[in-house]
């Protein structure tokens, strides 16, 4: 399979991502990398010295040029008109063309999410797209979505990120079937706005391939009461945001602690193997990158500030999903809704 990835976009610059690129094959997971050929979008200019810096030539890695490129601060819509070379559009034309099967990229979250509906398009029957972020859990991880693509979603949205996280779910991490809850205030039925009652009321409905639990609340996510948890877009990126400053309160907080006294950096020596393996469960930098679930096709959205390793692990997450056969899940599971409907009517 053949991956893009837009070198240029994110806050650390074209190097992490080059580094990244050459990581994913060189440090990653013969099994994940085995067949796999990537294209590094961007400014050639700048992109091979660091290439041949970084020992590129051994990997299966190719270059494809973009002369401009689209800031974090920039509007995503006036850019992409303003900038249509720009690498985020160069990459998405490449998976359009069929010349890649899926795309990664650190950079303007709102320009990638753009550049994918134009280039990709929605799978049938998808009203919106949504952003699928992973949560650590105390057991499997949790799928959150949306996290910032939809900000207002009606009930009928909801439901289809019900089913979109569903098949995320049973695809990407093999949970047979997926629990599926909803974000609320309170776990009685009637607890929330008239939107989210609504939600519950559809998704009790027992739509094919839901396996609907009911309401939790937001403490219910880190404790892993669900797989899936479905919520509009605001609230979700507001979670997202939330989560990723506890892990660096836990860790920073930790080391202070352990530096503290001689007998905490002695007991840290001890137990730096389980924090090590803490911290990586911890750290948003393991999952790579969250998908925008809803394509007809495959685009992993990186954190604005991915370093190597995360830009290492994205690429893994576009591969992962477009091996799963999610997108075709989803397409069943929109068939299924839509028959079931129909019978309704």
């Amino acid at each position: 399979m053949r991956v893009a990835v837009d070198a240029m976009g994110g806050d650390r610059g074209p190097s992490a991502v080059v580094d990244g690129a050459v990581e994913f094959f060189r440090g990653g997971a013969p099994e994940v990398s085995r067949g796999v050929s990537l294209t590094v979008v961007g400014d050639t200019s700048v992109l091979e010295p660091l290439l041949a810096r970084a020992g590129a030539g051994r990997y299966r890695i190719e270059l494809a040029h973009a002369s401009q490129v689209i800031g974090m601060d920039e509007h995503p819509a006036e850019a992409l008109k303003a900038k249509p070379d720009s690498s985020v559009m160069v990459m998405a034309g490449l998976q359009k063309s069929g010349r890649v099967d899926a795309m990664a990229g650190p950079g303007n979250t709102g320009a990638m999410m753009a550049a994918s509906l134009f280039a990709l398009g929605r799978l049938e029957g998808v009203s919106r797209p949504a952003i699928a972020a992973t949560f650590p859990t105390l057991g499997n991880p949790a799928v959150v979505l949306d996290v910032g693509a939809n900000v207002g979603c009606k009930p009928e949205h909801l439901r289809q990120f019900a089913l979109m996280g569903s098949a995320y779910s049973r695809g990407v991490f093999g949970i047979g079937r997926p629990r599926v809850a909803l974000l609320n205030v309170g776990a009685e039925r009637t607890k929330g706005s008239p939107v989210e009652q609504q939600t519950y009321d559809l998704l009790s409905d027992g739509p094919p391939g839901i396996e609907f639990i009911g309401n939790i609340e937001g403490d219910g996510i880190l404790k892993g009461e669900a797989d899936v948890v479905v919520c509009d877009g605001f609230v979700g990126n507001v979670i997202l945001k939330f989560t990723e400053s506890i892990s660096h309160l836990i860790g920073g907080a930790l080391y202070s602690e352990m530096i503290s006294h001689w007998s905490s950096r002695a007991g840290f020596l001890l137990m730096r193997p389980a924090f090590s393996t803490l911290w990586k469960r911890l750290d948003s930098a393991e999952y790579g990158g969250a998908p925008l679930l809803g394509l007809n096709g495959v685009s992993i959205i990186a954190h604005g500030n991915s370093g190597p390793q995360a830009i290492k692990n994205a690429i893994a997450a576009a591969c992962g999903f477009f091996r799963s056969g999610v997108n075709r899940m989803i397409g069943e599971g929109l068939g299924g809704m839509s028959a079931l409907q129909g019978v309704s009517q």
